[in-house]
């Protein structure tokens, strides 16, 4: 039984609409790399009809995003010097909340601050 053209223009429409949301997930997931890797797969350079295209694109979304990853660890970022006080700070906060498990954190973090202005004078 042949499809007939409306069948056929229904096809094409899914098909379109399925490489486009492709394209804007491997942008989310990959970044420009995710839609290069995406744009090459769906383009079938193997022009091979044994591949699974849901796993392939997967694919190449999660290489773009490895590669998006590593090109921006590659970039030094200034981490901000954290200062004494604040350090101080988080010890104070950490045996308290050993302590005193079930209390508010509000209330655990006003009692940081005491101790460590103790602490620090």
């Amino acid at each position: 039984m042949a499809l007939s053209e409306r069948e056929k223009e229904m096809i094409a429409d899914i098909t379109h609409r399925q490489r486009q949301l492709e394209m804007i997930l491997g942008g989310l997931i990959g970044g420009g790399m995710g839609r290069l890797g995406v744009s090459v797969y769906q383009d079938n350079p193997l022009n091979s009809p044994f591949t699974n295209l849901s796993q392939h694109n997967e694919r190449a979304a999660n290489l773009g995003k490895l590669a998006g990853k590593s090109a921006r660890s590659k970039i030094d970022k200034k981490r901000r010097k954290v200062s004494g006080y604040q350090k101080e700070f988080g010890k104070q906060l950490k045996k308290l909340k050993q302590k005193h498990k079930r209390t508010n954190i509000s209330t655990l973090m006003k009692k940081a601050h005491i101790a460590t202005r103790k602490v620090r004078k």
